[in-house]
């Protein structure tokens, strides 16, 4: 028994293109993806509810009509401006992280104590312990760039010789008040 490949002729411009069965699914998709991203583009990405710009009539275009509760638009409103006024920044940044343990009984008073030893000498860093299992972690500032944990960590290391062989640069997410942030560049700006 002989097996055929069906083979499909479309027309594009001057010529046609022989595309297989298998590519068929394919070619259709890319089809309806291109369309839709040229439709995209045309009608521009606005910042106005998505409710208002299906209700809008235009002319020789039908009318959409959306039906849903009033509870639902309210939260979509109390979302948007919940995204708006964000007052907690999180971006990717850099910590030293200064202990690492897994031992049951010990880790947990073992980071608290390196906790209160730094915060003693270096009061002007943010620490943070957290439990990962089943590790104990003390991590501690809050550095945008590699270098400036990088400098900070050799510091830490030069004042605690115990405990230089734990003390090393992770990357973490960092969380900041934005309203402190615009706060400082205002008063940077002034100066």
């Amino acid at each position: 028994m002989r097996w055929y490949r069906a083979s499909f002729y479309y027309f594009c411009g001057n010529s046609f293109i022989l595309i297989d069965s298998k590519v068929k699914g394919i070619f259709y998709r890319s089809i309806l993806l291109s369309f839709f991203s040229v439709a995209s583009l045309c009608c521009g990405a606005t910042e106005s509810n998505i409710q208002t710009e299906l209700s809008a009539t235009r002319a020789g275009e039908g009318k959409v009509q959306v039906v849903q509760e009033a509870c639902v638009t309210s939260l979509m409103n109390k979302k948007k401006s919940e995204w708006e006024n964000k007052t907690q920044l999180t971006f990717n940044g850099y910590r030293v992280q200064v202990y690492m343990g897994n031992r049951q009984r010990t880790s947990k008073t073992e980071a608290e104590s390196r906790e209160n030893r730094i915060k003693a000498k270096f009061p002007e860093y943010n620490t943070y312990i957290s439990f990962s299992s089943p590790f104990w972690k003390l991590r501690v500032g809050d550095f945008r760039y590699h270098a400036d944990a990088l400098v900070f960590a050799q510091k830490l290391k030069s004042a605690f010789f115990d405990m230089s062989e734990d003390i090393y640069v992770v990357r973490d997410s960092e969380t900041l008040n934005a309203e402190l942030e615009n706060e400082e560049k205002n008063e940077l700006h002034e100066k």
